[in-house]
């Protein structure tokens, strides 16, 4: 009785502070989880450790990082690999939804072959493809060598980015597929019906009234696989570990080899900063088309 009348002396009201009690938990894994260490590398950022300790240094290592040739180069390497990669993963798998849509035969256990490389870890899935492509015992590489005059694919600039695109969509393309799938069934049966006694091709229904009523799940699965490429790391360190030379060097890529490899974390948090905030932008920019449609 006490409490109840504190509570109530109080103004607490304990019906709409309960909901606020259950998503506690939530909340405290969410600020220790996310919230807390993204503050801390921004604080990060502004310093640069040495002999243990930090030392503040203001906007020194984002001047350093602005005028590094490194560094803008990972982020050419990073939009053409990640457009490269959203492109390819779109298509393909717009096009096995659009086939798996038709309930072809035996339609569970291609969903079941399609899933396998998603269940594989990043490190796996990635030296599968570095195996494939070995100049004297890869299955695609001695096939190809014929073609190619045995040129080694991964010791090759545009071939070792050719197969970072193509090792991360047949790793991703499970995920998009069935989100896909799942949107083109909730074109509805009558609409199909009406369009085709109208005498409408099936190229003119899927880009009339396919695309446009599965547009909200495309601008999420956009938004989705953009920034899963711009954060891609250990699928690149098992395929080609950025290499040759920095010919497939993201910016997370760079991010490892500045604060795993070199100790400098101060630069590797100010790099981290601006993938947050590239993350940001596409997301804010996703928030803006849709509710454009809205």
């Amino acid at each position: 009785m006490a409490t109840k009348r504190l509570q109530k002396s109080l103004g607490i009201n304990q019906e709409k502070i309960f909901p606020y009690g259950l998503l506690l938990p939530a909340i405290t894994v969410l600020v220790l989880a996310q919230i807390y260490p993204t503050l801390y590398s921004i604080y990060m950022s502004f310093n640069k450790l040495k002999a243990g300790n930090l030392n503040w240094i203001g906007l020194a290592n984002y001047i350093r990082l602005l005028n590094s040739g490194d560094f803008i180069n990972s982020l050419g390497k990073t939009f053409i690999y990640s457009g490269g990669y959203l492109l390819l993963t779109l298509v393909l798998a717009m096009c096995v939804a659009l086939l798996l849509n038709q309930r072809v035969f035996l339609t569970p256990v291609y969903l079941t072959i399609l899933f396998i490389p998603w269940v594989l870890s990043d490190v796996v899935s990635g030296t599968v493809w570095r195996w494939m492509f070995q100049q004297d015992y890869g299955l695609v590489q001695v096939l190809l060598n014929p073609l190619i005059n045995r040129v080694t694919l991964l010791s090759n600039n545009v071939g070792a980015m050719l197969i970072m695109i193509l090792s991360s969509t047949w790793r991703n393309l499970a995920f998009t597929t069935i989100v896909l799938l799942g949107a083109l069934q909730t074109v509805s049966s009558e609409i199909k019906e009406a369009a085709a006694m109208d005498g409408t091709s099936n190229f003119r229904f899927f880009w009339n009234f396919t695309i446009p009523i599965i547009k909200p799940t495309i601008l999420v699965i956009t938004l989705l696989t953009s920034i899963g490429g711009i954060n891609s790391l250990g699928l690149i360190l098992a395929t080609t570990n950025g290499g040759p030379g920095n010919a497939t060097t993201t910016t997370s890529v760079l991010l490892y080899r500045e604060a795993w490899k070199y100790g400098d974390f101060g630069t590797a948090s100010a790099i981290a900063v601006f993938m947050f905030f590239i993350n940001m932008a596409l997301a804010i920019l996703y928030f803006r088309v849709l509710k454009e449609k809205n």
